[in-house]
């Protein structure tokens, strides 16, 4: 599932030495002729990549070849979670589908009240006499988890919902404030979740009550800082969390008080942050950088400079590495301790940078021709997808790097 089991650690299994991440090379690829913004998902010899064409792909890892193909009638943006051969996917198209991972045939599924992109009046500057401006940076949907027979996912109708994972039978549902494209994260017999009305929720894991919530920061003039976008992580008694108002929480998950927050100077994190035994590790977009800080106080222990915007979520590779993938086509493998870079890909489209607008002096995004025109924002940000943007998440199994670019490229590295 999403970094890989329901606290979000994002730490993969295996070892590997410094010297084979830096002789990585592309073992094979895969064309799925399709935007793709969720995350790469392996079990046993099978690859699972869903796409914004309305397929969920199981590809053979041996031969190379698709096993299966779902098809829903709307795009899939929700990352697939696997647990006793089925797989449960969120679409576009409004159902929440459990389908069987060896056949890609449909189990069971269960219609929400739609699913639609974040939009808001005046935002980006646009006038408020006009009808609400979609968020173009609001790429996913929620991606569920599987906790002790049950499969949780938040909806764009605003609520988090409770299933039976054997038969979709609702078991509870919750209405929190906002669009919820946030994934569900489990941890002390709650489930965790973010919402786009910036408030973090902790619900009991059997009921659906409300245990607790942490109100983030907000604004409503243009409505950019605002919501959470990005997935909880659990690790022991902590929530960690970034939001769209700039900062980075630490929260006690016994009663969702204030641990800490690390201050990401007005950029967003919308990835879900990795964590293991001494600090987290996340991206942020406008100052593109990729950061750690200490887990307990909040204080920056290194950051590495991507330039560009880092919407991926890591991943933690034999206890050293950190994986990670930018928005202008861009894949990063670090020492996670020195914030070193051992490992760096480009896209052939990043290279060719057809729309020219990537600084070939600093390799930046040229922000005035992003900005320059409101009413083009969204054709803009097409032309960044377009240099193979990494918006789905990396993961590593076994010995293997797998990406997936926002163009529908599947690569894998080994």
């Amino acid at each position: 599932m999403l970094m890989g089991n329901t606290s979000h650690n994002g730490q993969a299994q295996g070892k590997v030495s410094a010297a084979a991440i830096k002789q990585l090379k592309l073992e094979w690829q895969y064309d799925f002729h399709s935007q793709v913004v969720a995350s790469p998902v392996v079990v046993g010899e099978q690859l699972l990549i869903a796409t914004e064409n309305g397929n969920l792909v199981a590809l053979d890892i041996k031969t190379h070849k698709p096993s299966w193909v779902f098809h829903a009638h709307g795009g899939i943006a929700s990352t697939p979670a696997i647990a006793k051969d089925i797989v449960y996917v969120l679409s576009r198209d409004g159902y929440f589908y459990a389908i069987n991972l060896y056949d890609g045939s449909v189990r069971w599924r269960f219609a929400t009240l739609g699913e639609h992109y974040f939009s808001a009046h005046g935002m980006y500057g646009w006038p408020l006499t006009e009808k609400p401006v979609v968020d173009p940076w609001d790429f996913y949907l929620s991606s569920p988890i599987v906790v002790a027979g049950k499969v949780y996912f938040g909806s764009s109708d605003e609520h988090i919902y409770a299933l039976d994972a054997q038969t979709g039978a609702l078991q509870w549902r919750f209405k929190t404030g906002g669009v919820v494209h946030s994934s569900p994260a489990y941890g002390d017999g709650k489930i965790i979740v973010g919402s786009w009305d910036s408030a973090i929720y902790a619900l009991d894991v059997d009921t659906g009550k409300e245990i607790w919530r942490y109100q983030a920061k907000s604004e409503h003039l243009y409505s950019i800082l605002l919501g959470i976008q990005a997935s909880p992580t659990v690790d022991q008694d902590s929530v960690y969390i970034g939001a769209r108002d700039g900062y980075f929480y630490a929260l006690n998950i016994k009663d969702g008080s204030l641990r800490w927050s690390y201050n990401v100077q007005g950029s967003w994190v919308v990835g879900t942050a990795a964590v293991d035994e001494k600090a987290v590790y996340f991206g942020t977009s406008d100052t593109g950088l990729f950061v750690s800080v200490d887990k307990t106080d909040g204080k920056e222990l290194n950051r590495f400079n991507t330039r560009n915007w880092t919407y991926t979520s890591p991943v933690l590779i034999a206890g050293q590495f950190a994986a990670f993938g930018t928005m202008t086509g861009e894949l990063f493998i670090i020492d996670k301790h020195s914030a070193k870079q051992h490992w760096f890909f480009q896209t052939p489209e990043r290279k060719a940078d057809d729309f020219s607008i990537v600084d070939k002096t600093d390799g930046k995004l040229l922000a005035q021709k992003i900005f320059a025109k409101p009413e083009q924002l969204h054709a803009a940000l097409e032309q960044v997808k377009y240099l193979g943007a990494f918006v789905a998440s990396p993961i590593w199994v076994g010995d293997r790097l797998y990406t997936v670019d926002a163009n529908g490229r599947l690569r894998v590295f080994k």
